[in-house]
């Protein structure tokens, strides 16, 4: 795992700046601090930081082919570079490394942009082709891997992370005002938009060419759940065993010590297990649970961790903890903090950094079958349409309503049954909807956006307009859910402490497969993920298999109304938000009142207002781009007495 970056101005005759490769290449040293190396030719520049994983002392990048023509920079991992490097060398490409990023360069020359349908991995790339003074950048199927670029100035720019692309003296740290209500809605901001205006990231499974001053996007993957006859549950455990073992298998190899992380979950079990009968050593695994009991998966996981024999490495985050590190979060993130876990990930990242370079996770379980409550929730949903109109309004909703507070989604999602898709969808992880977010934005905002965030869903459900219910959210998830926000937050949040992340179960071929599954086939009433589970039912310990799923939940509520209430105030309630003129600071207020009274419990909704706050003082209003280094008191605490000094001046 690495971080790239690159200028082109097709239209100088200036050399590429030194200077700014180097800055751009050092604010991504955490992805990369084994190495580095950059490479000028003429308009054309490339930076690269490295974290080496395989042929540790070989594949220096940028690399070149034999040539000189062709140049690479590569961020992460190609599994089947084995395989491709004996079918390239019988076309007759002759090697100088014993690494997979070699390969590529070979795979372009042989099969030009078509090369990305051969490799099968992680990646974000970018080749330099001289000969045709065109830049080729190519993002992996599932978009593990990120990359962001920009057009200002005649320069097209691009890099791993967006605080790169920020080190550029002509690119402008200005917010997007379309996507910064997007992000108050779900917490994250689809692809191609960034909440940086003008910065762009290539969406998954796409590759983009710049060639003679214009851009071209193309989508080289994609996949439809096509409607395949019905096989039997054997036949299904089967193949799904046999994709899992060998998408774990290969995401072992390396030439430097792998683990795991390990929740407690089904998805991080199976994981960690299949590893344990993989490896033949013993398997390194590291989690993370809270200072409070009701939010700690600790039991969870070390019930797992007995069961295949594993080291297990755990440690607890308190409270105090959230502050402490949340700027440093906001600046490893690019964005805002879009929930909490985020600090588990990052501190559980650098446990495992202490043992391990690499850890495989299991991200992508819920989403290629069905995991989520929400899509129980949602099937149930043409019986409760059903219902006259009346049982509804005077016996369901009221009951919902004396739902506790850990309830809640299932009250979102009961209120929307009623509603068509994906609207009703949106009501499981919108934060700001409907009239809430109306009544938070400002007037002169709300005149100049489009304040349904549901556009994004439709747009995409128009590739798969055949689709049933679940195949359909199962499909949103995949390819904006996953990439935008979980993968987006994994990669992040792992890079920061220098740890390669690795997520077998969205190989794209099991993701292929999952998609032939009927979707009968996947859920039962009341049992979410009901075939992984039987697919893994005599391999995990029962009580893996039959707890409540919890999720990554971190208790920001009882944090906010204890020992961190105070930040919450001195953030949302500051001259510096009120003076952005984005919100209607009246509704927050009442907000921060009434959640601190115990009225209305709106931790979901002022994290995130907290967490856009934090953003903007960490990259719209710091005078640079260093990581801040204190705590969210310790930033506050600076700007007041650098405000007290201007007002002496």
């Amino acid at each position: 795992m690495c971080g790239i970056c690159g200028i082109y101005n097709a239209s100088s005759k200036e050399t590429a700046s030194r200077a700014i490769i180097e800055r751009m290449t050092r604010l991504m040293t955490h992805r990369g601090p084994d190495d580095n190396g950059l490479h000028l030719d003429g308009p054309l520049g490339l930076g690269f930081a490295r974290l080496s994983i395989i042929d540790l002392d070989g594949s220096h990048q940028p690399m070149c082919n034999e040539t000189g023509e062709i140049w690479l920079v590569f961020n992460g991992e190609i599994w089947n570079y084995q395989a491709l490097r004996r079918e390239l060398e019988k076309k007759g490409h002759r090697f100088r490394t014993k690494g997979d990023s070699e390969t590529i360069l070979h795979a372009y020359e042989e099969y030009g942009t078509d090369c990305v349908a051969h490799l099968h991995g992680m990646f974000g790339f970018a080749i330099w082709d001289s000969c045709r003074q065109r830049l080729f950048l190519a993002r992996d199927r599932a978009g593990k891997k990120p990359l962001y670029y920009t057009c200002v100035d005649g320069n097209f720019i691009f890099a791993s992370e967006i605080k790169a692309l920020l080190g550029h003296p002509h690119v402008r740290r200005e917010p997007d005002v379309q996507a910064l209500a997007d992000f108050l809605s779900i917490r994250y901001v689809p692809a191609p938009a960034t909440l940086f205006a003008n910065i762009y990231k290539i969406r998954p499974g796409h590759w983009l060419l710049y060639e003679h001053g214009t851009i071209r996007e193309t989508c080289y993957w994609d996949y439809t759940f096509s409607r395949t006859e019905q096989r039997s549950i054997e036949e299904y455990i089967q193949n799904i065993k046999q994709h899992i073992y060998r998408a774990v298998e290969e995401r072992m190899i390396a030439d430097v010590p792998v683990g795991a992380l390990l929740s407690g979950g089904v998805d991080s079990s199976i994981i960690s297990g299949v590893m344990s009968r993989l490896s033949r050593h013993k398997v390194e695994t590291f989690a993370v649970g809270f200072d409070h009991p009701d939010y700690s998966e600790l039991p969870y996981a070390r019930l797992v961790a007995d069961h295949f024999g594993t080291n297990h490495h755990e440690l607890l985050v308190q409270s105090s903890d959230l502050t402490r590190y949340w700027p440093q979060l906001t600046w490893h993130r690019d964005e805002p903090v879009s929930e909490p876990s985020d600090l588990g990930i990052y501190l559980v990242s650098k446990l495992a950094r202490q043992y391990v370079k690499v850890v495989l996770s299991g991200e992508g379980g819920d989403e290629l079958f069905a995991g989520y409550p929400k899509y129980i929730v949602d099937w149930m949903a043409r019986y409760y349409q059903l219902l006259p109109m009346t049982i509804r309004n005077s016996m369901i909703m009221p009951l919902l309503e004396h739902l506790p507070y850990s309830m809640r989604k299932l009250k979102q999602a009961a209120r929307n049954l009623s509603e068509p898709a994906p609207e009703r969808w949106m009501s499981w992880f919108g934060i700001f909807n409907g009239h809430f977010k109306e009544s938070l934005l400002a007037n002169e905002v709300k005149q100049c956006i489009d304040l349904d965030a549901s556009r994004q869903f439709k747009s995409w459900l128009a590739a798969n307009p055949q689709c049933d219910d679940l195949s359909a959210m199962l499909y949103l998830d995949t390819k904006i859910w996953l990439p935008d926000n979980l993968l987006m937050k994994g990669d992040k949040m792992t890079m920061a402490a220098s740890l390669e992340l690795r997520v077998p179960l969205l190989d794209h071929q099991l993701i292929e497969y999952a998609a032939t599954i009927p979707s009968q086939s996947k859920i039962r009433p009341f049992q979410a993920k009901y075939l992984l589970k039987q697919t893994f039912a005599d391999f995990l310990p029962a009580p893996i298999l039959t707890r409540k799923k919890m999720g990554f939940n971190v208790p920001t509520g009882i944090w906010f109304r204890e020992g961190q209430r105070g930040i919450i105030t001195r953030l949302l309630l500051s001259e510096r938000l009120r003076q952005r003129g984005y919100f209607n600071n009246r509704f927050i207020a009442s907000m921060v009142r009434d959640h601190l009274e115990g009225r209305t419990n709106y931790q979901a909704q002022l994290f995130t207002l907290a967490s856009l706050e934090l953003w903007f003082r960490v990259f719209i209003d710091s005078p640079d781009l260093t990581i801040p280094n204190g705590s969210v008191e310790d930033l506050l605490n600076e700007e007041k007495s650098l405000e007290a000094r201007i007002s002496q001046l």
